[in-house]
């Protein structure tokens, strides 16, 4: 087993009938927190959305990758 670096990023939105929807990508490095603001306060002022939150992790884990997936 090997240790893998990865970047996650999660956003969590609240629609206006207050389902919660979230996304979540494995990003090759963390967006600035300008552009994740950019995505989402147009949405907010157009009432698209009620709410959001974000969030980036940094995440280190050990697994197996078969050798001929190795990057």
């Amino acid at each position: 087993m090997e240790l893998y670096t990865f970047y996650v990023f999660l956003s969590i939105i609240v629609m206006p009938d207050g389902e919660l929807k979230s996304l979540v990508r494995n990003v090759v490095e963390c967006p600035p927190v300008k552009l994740v603001e950019e995505m989402h306060e147009p949405r907010m002022a157009t009432g698209e959305i009620v709410d959001w939150s974000a969030t980036c992790l940094h995440a280190e884990l050990p697994l197996k990758i078969p050798q001929g997936l190795k990057t």
